[in-house]
């Protein structure tokens, strides 16, 4: 390294908190990340997701894209819209000038014109010399002038810059960048780990156009060129597809055999960890052999790729180089005249090798193998690393499943097994959850008075953290009920549904205001107490829908707010309100899921519709689980937004009131 950069390091080491890479040393600040890039599982999960997908779109339009500056445009235009930057640029590399021309530019949607070769400084040297990205999320425009790389003339100087090498085997071709002229820190790790994969993809392409030139210029002379470009492009489709690391050995095999017939082909594939070399895919002599696997230890062709990782082509005095390479063959054929090993790389990790034995001929094997080689192995690594992530986030995912399901199973287990059917009343309750898990609940539970505690909620948000707030809730709501069962009975008779209500209620909106308040979490709570003899139902509504009272098909009362919602604010008052249900009246509640469904039209389900659902013959199970499929069937096509709870209370008829019975 020059005095320059090393006085430039010194200053990045005093004065800057910026990630940059200078011959292996990594400048790291205290904090590298901002803290949105700290995301929950599910967020990392759909992140991975997207990624696939985005690796395999750009790489399924590569495929068919053989002309150079298609690609270049393709190739810029996708990254626009993936990481809408203002600034893309595409940039080829010439190492026998070393200089760089500017092939796609471009500028808050406006092309850059750049015309000419430039001189490879700054940013864009470090990554030729390293093959490293480069990340520089603050004091670009200082930076950049201590190093000497110039803002092309009539652009504007980035806030953030970060650039990729785009590599052939181990030469640098290229460099994509992203600039941000609005922010600083505008890229992560993920940012780096996309554009690599695509740079990859995309010297692949070039790579492929650059076969397809040569092969049009040589037509007259032979159509070899052209049959390995159509099974370049053949394969790379079938790779697009492949998410799987035994596909794409058995698919690129199945297509090379044949095309190298009757020469012996293998696929090796190893493993760095263990020093264990196998081979998924083997042909000899026309016939397929099982897999077999064997330690390298220092020995063999392939030993010499584990520390030059480079095309190995010997054609010729096979014995001297087995001998010098210390290389067994095991197949009792003898050894091969002319052999040709061509390593699997994932960035600079050696991840097996593409082999082809020749055992009739010497000088088998030339630059045309090699180069064709060489492309189906860069195109075999994209591959082989698309199928690593998806594995990864496979067996990821089916953990997430299982906890979801855990989850599932300790969250049914705070909803009522059974629920009380007091004589003369009918009671039902229907849960339908939006996700995995829920933030709706519901409960009906008997008191220590021989009354029912009856409760419908709706914790705010949605999935794992409202499902986790919900148990929370639905403990403290019926513990706080049951306190004087729990301490001491003698005093039940002091105790009215009336204190039981504002018992419950405040200290749990104390509780969770207090001690959760920083989660901003709450939840819109309707608790009633049920006294069955009377058909007097004592209750709080908490900030939520209010419930209706159903007689002969029609809306008789509506049981309106008496608080805000539990949890919000410490000290909330929350007044008591009483109800008589006459013989035949229906309490019918529910969460706002109901009223959140849409369908394809967007118009949300009417729930006035729910009413006329509630006939006498009905039970009300069967009512519930009625209205369930009215919705549903509302909103067909789309997708479920919330939870939808619904709690049904029937006084039956013919039942006397004690009340007016003593009158």
């Amino acid at each position: 390294m020059g005095k320059n950069y090393q006085v430039i390091l010194r200053w990045l080491e005093r004065h800057c908190h910026t990630m940059f890479q200078f011959k292996g040393i990594m400048i790291m600040p205290d904090q590298m990340t901002s803290p949105q890039d700290t995301a929950s599982n599910n967020q990392e999960l759909a992140e991975r997701e997207a990624e696939l997908a985005i690796i395999n779109s750009v790489q399924q339009a590569l495929a068919s894209r053989l002309d150079v500056q298609a690609i270049y445009n393709l190739v810029g235009d996708k990254i626009r819209d993936i990481f809408d930057s203002p600034v893309v640029m595409i940039s080829t590399y010439d190492p026998q000038t070393v200089t760089m021309e500017h092939r796609y530019a471009i500028e808050r949607g406006e092309h850059i014109i750049a015309p000419g070769r430039y001189p490879v400084r700054g940013f864009r040297l470090e990554i030729v010399q390293t093959r490293k990205p480069v990340v520089v999320n603050e004091h670009v425009a200082e930076l950049a002038e201590r190093l000497g790389q110039p803002t092309i003339p009539g652009t504007i100087t980035p806030l953030s810059w970060m650039g990729v090498p785009m590599m052939v085997g181990d030469q640098v071709t290229g460099i994509l960048s992203l600039q941000d002229l609005d922010r600083e820190f505008a890229y992560n790790d993920w940012h780096v780990r996309l554009l690599q994969t695509l740079a990859a993809s995309m010297s692949v392409a070039l790579e492929n156009a650059r076969l397809f030139d040569e092969t049009q210029r040589l037509l007259n002379e032979t159509e070899q060129r052209a049959t390995e470009l159509q099974l370049i492009n053949s394969i790379q489709e079938e790779l697009a597809r492949k998410l799987d690391t035994a596909s794409i050995y058995e698919q690129v095999g199945e297509k090379l055999s044949p095309f190298f017939a009757p020469t012996d082909l293998s696929i090796l594939a190893y493993a760095q960890a263990n020093d264990l070399l196998s081979t998924p895919y083997q042909v000899e002599g026309g016939e397929r052999i099982p897999p077999r696997s064997y330690h390298v230890d220092g020995k063999g062709f392939f030993a010499y790729l584990i520390h030059y990782p480079q095309p190995l082509l010997i054609n010729e005095h096979m014995e001297e180089a087995a001998i010098q390479y210390q290389q067994a063959y095991s197949s009792g054929k003898g050894l091969p005249k002319s052999a040709l090993y061509v390593p699997i790389m994932i960035r600079d990790s050696l991840q097996g090798a593409i082999v082809l034995n020749d055992l009739q001929q010497e000088q088998a094997f030339d630059v045309t193998d090699i180069r064709l080689l060489k492309t189906l192995a860069n195109a075999m690594s994209v591959a082989l690393e698309n199928a690593r992530l998806w594995e990864q986030e496979n067996l990821y995912r089916k953990a997430l499943e299982r906890e979801f399901e855990i989850g599932r199973e300790i969250q049914a287990s705070f909803l009522p097994h059974e629920i009380p059917q007091p004589q003369g009343w009918e009671i039902a309750a229907s849960l339908k959850s939006a996700r995995e898990v829920s933030g709706d609940f519901y409960d009906a539970f008997q008191l220590p008075d021989q009354t029912i505690g009856l409760v419908i909620a709706d914790v705010c948000d949605k999935g794992l953290g409202a499902a986790l707030f919900m148990t929370l809730f639905r403990s403290l709501i019926r513990a706080v009920a049951n306190i004087d069962f729990f301490t001491n009975n003698a005093y039940l008779d002091r105790i009215t549904p009336a204190m039981r209500l504002q018992n419950a209620i405040s200290l749990t909106n104390n509780y969770i205001a207090e001690m959760h308040g920083d989660t901003s979490m709450f939840c819109t709570i309707f608790f009633g107490i049920l006294d069955t003899q009377a058909g007097r139902l004592t209750y709080v509504n908490g900030g939520h829908i209010p419930p209706v009272i159903i007689s002969q098909g029609s809306v008789k009362d509506s049981l309106k707010l008496t608080g805000p919602a539990v949890g919000v604010t410490h000290g909330s008052a929350y007044k008591v309100r009483e109800v008589v249900l006459e013989p035949g009246n229906i309490l019918f509640a529910h969460t706002d899921g109901v009223t959140d469904a849409v369908n394809q039209a967007g118009e949300e389900f009417n729930k006035q519709e729910t009413i006329p659902l509630f006939k006498d013959s009905a039970g009300l199970a069967s009512t519930l689980e009625l209205i369930q499929e009215r919705i549903k069937e509302h909103s067909s096509g789309a997708k479920q937004v919330d939870d939808i709870t619904l709690l049904a209370i029937r006084r039956l008829e013919n039942q006397t009131d004690p009340d007016k019975a003593s009158d």
